[in-house]
């Protein structure tokens, strides 16, 4: 058994050395400016205020302290194997809007405020979509999926994105 352990052991090693990570996908932001976002949520505040109402355990406790502006989003995943698809990346746009609210827990306490991002896409909100936050005043805001060998390119440079 301790024969066979080293060989396996080396042999493995050797194959790992043979993987080659792929080249990194480039994206301007000429070309991020040009993707398509959907409609512009003019009635952003109505929809954060009804999907709150409908989605808090106590809605009538709900207490708002502003609704900022939507601002345009773009996430870019990329997909690996097994699936397999003529698009190997996965891109997500819409319109980030940040609320700031506190409202009552299933114990009947506040919760304290929160900053919560949305992501609206043609009237539509999406919660919890990866890299959407309230951290940044960027229009596009853009976010890359860590480890997805994509680049974001700003006059020939890389630009640091939010992951």
């Amino acid at each position: 058994m301790k024969k066979l352990l080293l060989p396996a052991l080396l042999g493995s090693t050797l194959l790992t050395g043979c993987y080659t990570l792929p080249d990194p996908t480039e994206f301007t932001m000429e070309q991020i400016h040009h993707l398509d976002y959907g409609n512009y949520p003019r009635n952003h505040e109505q929809l954060i205020k009804r999907h709150l109402a409908q989605t808090l355990i106590d809605p009538r406790s709900m207490m708002l302290d502003g609704i900022s502006r939507p601002r345009k989003f773009v996430r870019f995943e990329r997909r690996f194997h097994p699936i397999e698809t003529d698009t190997p990346i996965r891109i997500i746009t819409g319109y980030v809007v940040c609320a700031r609210v506190n409202a009552k827990n299933s114990y009947g306490g506040y919760t304290g405020w929160q900053l919560h991002p949305y992501l609206i896409r043609d009237g539509r909100i999406y919660e919890n979509v990866f890299g959407t936050g309230c951290y940044s005043d960027d229009d596009p805001m853009v976010s890359v999926e860590p480890g997805s060998y994509i680049k974001v390119l700003e006059n020939g440079k890389e630009i640091r994105v939010n992951p």
